[in-house]
């Protein structure tokens, strides 16, 4: 009976570890979309039109932004993005380490 009881007790404190109370995937993307934008804020280069592009980066152990490509035939555009986002730290709350997200990026005239 005490090992039935023990076993029981295990039991649940290992599914308590896996019930956690991460925030919704959404909620997340949302948050480290703002982030970036932020981030990003205006852009210093000339251009004459609204660029529309795509960035895929990930984030490091350290919660910093590794930008992997900009999707875009404009090297200013190219420079401007990783100047501003690389090794910048996020303080988006959720588990966002290790992941690789892709966000549609455009550039307002």
């Amino acid at each position: 009976m005490k090992k039935l009881v023990t076993l029981i007790v295990v039991t649940l404190i290992n599914f308590s570890a896996f019930a956690n109370n991460d925030k919704p995937v959404k909620a997340v993307k949302a948050e480290l979309r703002t982030e970036i934008i932020k981030l990003l804020g205006k852009a210093d280069f000339d251009y004459k039109r609204d660029i529309n592009t795509s960035i895929e980066f990930t984030i490091n152990n350290k919660g910093e932004i590794i930008v992997l490509t900009v999707n875009s035939d404009n090297t200013n555009v190219d420079a401007y993005v990783k100047n501003k986002l690389n090794y910048r730290v996020v303080t988006t709350e959720a588990n966002v380490v290790g992941k690789t997200y892709k966000m549609p990026l455009t550039i307002l005239k």
